[in-house]
C-alpha cells in the first residue's frame, strides 16, 4: 500500500496554525466493513438466513470482542437482506432495557411486526377461552378490534405477562400468533420470516443478558423468528453463569441450548487495518500527522480493533484542542500523537514518562539503552569514546564507570536488572522503537517528559489501566481461538483476537495481584464454536 501524507502543517513565530481536526463518531457505517471486508460474510450470512426461513426458527450468532466491527456486519446482513428478500426486519437493542422490561420490550416489539388482523384475532380467541364476561368483555373487544394493535399488544401483556402461573399462555399464544402468519393458502409460506437483529446484548448488566436469552428461548421460539445477536460470547456466557447455576462453562452450555450456529469474526489483516487507519485519518483530518510510522504502530498495538483506533484518534483531537501548548515548538502536534500512543498502547512507559520520580529525559534513556543492548559486545573497551553520553545512564543509576560486572555478566544483563521491567521487552518491539526515535532530540523529548508531567494527558486510556510496572500491553499477544485459564480464579476464557490473556478477578474477589497472566489450557474445553445449522 502507498501511503499518502499531505503537506506539512504550516507554522508561523514557532506556533502551529489550528488545523481542522474532528472527532470520529462510534456509529456503525460501512467504511469499516469495506476496508476490512466483511461483505462477503454478509452476503454468505444473508444467504444462509434466506435458504434457512421454512426451518426456522433459529438463533444465529455473530461473535467477536469489543469494537471487532460487530455491529457493522449486523447492519450489512440487514442491508443484503432487504435487498434480496421481502423478510421483515426488526432491530433490538438491548443496552436500552432494563431488567424485566427486556423481556417485556423484546416480546411486544415481535408482536408489533405481524400482521395486525393476526394479533387481533388471537386476542379474541384468548378473551374467549378466559370466559370474560360482562363490561370487561365488552371493552376488551372494543380494544382488540378498533384500536391499533400497539394498544392491543398492551392489553395482552396487561393479561398475561406480569404473572409466571400465565407463562405457558402466552407462549401458547405467541407461537399461535407466528403459526398463523406463516401460513399462506394452509401451507407453511417460506418466504415469510422476521429476522430480528439484537445487538450490544453483551454490555448490559446480567439480569437484562438472563431476561433477553429468555424471551428468545422460552417464549419467542416460534415459526418465522430468526435471531441474528452480535455479541461477545464469552461475556454474554459470564452473565448467563447465575441463571445456568455454575460458572462460564455452565454459561457457555446454556448458550448452547439457545444459539444454533455461530460465525466468529476473524481478526482483520494487517494491510486491511492499514487501509482503515487511512480512512479515519482522511474524516479526522489527521492525516498530516498519521504517517506510515504512526500507522505501523496502531496496526502493531492497537490489536487490530476499529474503535479502539477510533478512541485513540478522539483522544489526539481533543487533546489538542484544549491545552494550548501542543501547538507550540518544541512540541507540536506530531509529538502529542507520540504522546497519545504512548498512553493507549504502551502504558507502563508512559507512566514513566508522567512520573515525578523517573529522570530527567526517559525517552533518551531508552534510546542509550537500546543502543547498548544492540551494539555493547562490540565495544568491550570501555575507554572508547563510543561510550562518550552514554555513561549518564550508568551515572543515573549508580552503576560505577567502568561497569563493575560479575562473571558471566554482560553491560546489557547489568542494565537489565536496575532499568524499568518493561525497558528489555519494548526494545524488542519495532513499532515501539520506531516510535521513540521520532522524537527530533533530547531538547524535544525534555520538553514532552515536561509537558506530560505538569499537564498529564486528559483522556485516559481505557486499556492501560492497571498494568503498573508488569510486562507492558503489547506482550505475549494471543492468537484467535486460543482458551486460556487464570491460576488464581480458574477461570476459562477464549481470548479475542489478538488480546493479551490477564484476568483481574472480579470487584467481589479481586486478585492480590491485578493483570495475571492466564495459562493456555486443552482445546478440548472449549464448546465447539461453529456447528451445522440444520442437519
Amino acid at each position: 500500500m502507498s501511503w499518502t501524507v499531505p503537506a506539512e502543517r504550516s507554522k508561523e513565530f514557532g506556533v502551529e496554525k489550528r488545523d481542522s481536526y474532528k472527532l470520529l463518531n462510534d456509529e456503525p457505517s460501512d467504511a469499516p466493513g469495506r476496508f476490512l471486508g466483511t461483505e462477503g460474510a454478509a452476503e454468505g450470512i444473508a444467504s444462509i438466513i434466506i435458504d434457512s426461513m421454512a426451518r426456522s426458527p433459529f438463533v444465529l450468532a455473530i461473535d467477536a470482542g469489543w469494537g471487532m466491527g460487530k455491529s457493522t456486519l449486523l447492519r450489512q446482513i440487514e442491508s443484503q437482506l432487504a435487498r434480496r428478500s421481502d423478510a421483515k426486519r426488526l432491530r433490538f437493542n438491548a443496552w436500552t432495557a432494563k431488567g424485566d422490561n427486556a423481556l417485556e420490550g423484546l416480546i411486544k416489539d415481535v408482536l408489533l411486526e405481524l400482521d395486525p388482523n393476526v394479533v387481533r384475532r388471537w386476542t379474541r380467541k384468548l378473551l374467549r377461552q378466559q370466559r370474560v364476561v360482562g363490561i370487561a368483555l365488552i371493552v376488551s373487544a372494543l380494544v382488540a378490534r378498533f384500536f391499533g394493535v400497539a394498544r392491543v399488544v398492551d392489553e395482552l401483556w396487561k393479561r398475561l405477562g406480569g404473572d409466571d402461573k400465565t407463562g405457558n399462555q402466552l407462549r401458547e399464544l405467541i407461537h399461535g400468533m407466528l403459526s398463523d402468519w406463516v401460513t399462506k393458502d394452509g401451507k407453511r409460506d417460506p418466504s415469510r420470516a422476521l429476522v430480528v437483529f439484537v445487538d450490544d446484548l453483551d454490555r448490559c448488566p446480567d439480569d437484562v443478558v438472563v431476561r433477553v436469552c429468555e424471551a428468545i428461548k422460552l417464549y419467542l421460539d416460534a415459526p418465522g423468528l430468526i435471531f441474528v445477536m452480535a455479541c461477545d460470547l464469552s461475556t454474554i456466557a459470564r452473565g448467563v453463569a447465575s441463571a445456568a447455576r455454575g460458572g462460564q462453562g455452565e454459561g457457555r452450555m446454556y448458550l448452547e441450548k439457545i444459539v444454533q450456529v455461530v460465525y466468529r469474526m476473524p481478526p482483520p489483516e494487517a494491510e486491511q487495518i492499514r487501509d482503515l487507519i487511512q480512512e479515519y485519518a482522511t474524516k479526522s483530518g489527521t492525516s498530516s500527522l498519521i504517517d506510515e510510522q504512526v500507522a505501523e504502530a496502531l496496526v502493531q498495538g492497537a490489536g487490530r480493533n476499529p474503535r479502539k483506533i477510533k478512541r485513540i484518534i478522539n483522544s489526539f483531537v481533543l487533546e489538542y484542542r484544549l491545552e494550548p501548548a501542543w501547538g507550540r515548538s518544541p512540541l507540536g502536534s506530531d509529538q502529542l500523537v507520540r504522546a497519545i500512543l504512548l498512553q493507549h498502547l504502551y502504558s507502563p512507559f508512559y507512566d514513566i514518562l508522567v512520573s515525578e520520580e523517573s529522570g530527567e529525559d526517559p525517552i533518551r534513556e531508552f534510546l542509550d539503552y537500546l543502543e547498548i543492548r544492540n551494539h555493547a559486545s562490540d565495544m568491550l573497551d570501555f575507554s572508547d569514546s563510543w561510550w562518550g553520553e552514554k555513561r549518564e545512564i550508568f551515572k543515573a543509576y549508580q552503576i560505577g564507570w567502568p561497569p563493575p560486572l560479575k562473571q558471566d555478566q554482560t553491560v546489557v544483563t547489568l542494565l537489565d536488572g536496575v532499568l524499568p521491567e518493561c525497558f528489555p521487552e519494548l526494545a524488542r518491539r519495532k513499532a515501539f522503537v520506531t516510535l521513540l526515535k521520532g522524537v527530533d532530540n533530547a531538547g524535544t523529548s525534555r520538553a514532552l517528559r515536561a509537558q506530560l508531567v505538569r499537564r498529564p494527558l486528559v483522556a485516559p486510556s481505557m486499556h492501560s489501566a492497571g498494568y503498573g510496572d508488569e510486562l507492558p500491553s503489547v506482550t505475549y499477544l494471543a492468537e484467535a481461538g486460543q482458551l486460556w485459564q487464570c491460576p488464581m480464579c480458574n477461570r476459562v476464557e477464549r481470548t479475542r483476537p489478538l488480546d493479551r490473556p490477564r484476568c483481574s478477578g472480579t470487584p467481589e474477589d479481586p486478585h492480590p495481584v491485578t493483570n495475571t497472566m492466564l495459562v493456555q489450557v486443552s482445546e478440548s474445553l472449549a464448546p465447539t464454536d461453529n456447528r451445522t445449522l440444520f442437519i
